[in-house]
């Protein structure tokens, strides 16, 4: 379940943010957002792109804890049919 949740959260992201390409997410002390890769460049704000996945992110792992082992050093890609 927390997988399948994970994928329609991560699916949702992409839906709501267009210029969203991809994104790399690390675990450290805290849930940490990198490689995010936008296009065309410079059509969202980077920094608040940012923002929208952690805050997505949190909101999974608040509903299902067990999401953010699943999260961990993952790397996730917008999927182009």
């Amino acid at each position: 379940m927390p997988e399948q949740r994970l994928a329609a959260s991560v699916n949702a992201l992409f839906c709501r943010c267009p210029a969203l390409c991809g994104f790399a997410v690390e675990h450290h002390a805290e849930l940490f957002v990198s490689e995010v890769t936008i296009h065309p460049p410079g059509a969202a704000a980077h920094r608040e792109l940012c923002g929208v996945i952690v805050a997505a992110l949190a909101e999974l792992i608040e509903e299902f804890p067990e999401a953010g082992e699943l999260l961990h050093e993952r790397t996730f890609a917008r999927v182009f049919h």
